[in-house]
């Protein structure tokens, strides 16, 4: 029996996911990496070398108290920030998750 995606996001479906695609992609390239693609400036320590994301975690997992859905960032030279994904509006339309 295949599992129902709408089970594991519930009625947070779109911030869940979301959520789970900033934290997906900060961890899966190096962030230097990450501002070559998108033509910003890289971030580096007084040596030279890059600042990394240390750790990113959803708010949940990082033990943030809120309500609101986002990622819990960590980078290597001790700066900490939180990316809150917030709906400004609902969908139109019913939507329906699959796995891809």
């Amino acid at each position: 029996m295949f599992d129902d995606p709408a089970d594991e996001f519930g009625e947070y479906a779109h911030e869940e996911i979301l959520q789970g695609l900033v934290r997906s992609l900060l961890t899966s390239a190096d962030l230097d990496q990450l501002c070559d693609e998108a033509d910003l400036p890289q971030l580096t320590h007084d040596d030279g070398t890059p600042v990394t994301v240390t750790s990113a975690r959803v708010y949940r997992d990082a033990g943030v108290m809120t309500l609101d859905r986002g990622v819990w960032l960590e980078l290597s030279d001790g700066s900490v920030f939180g990316l809150t994904v917030s709906i400004a509006r609902r969908p139109r339309d019913e939507v329906t998750l699959r796995r891809g």
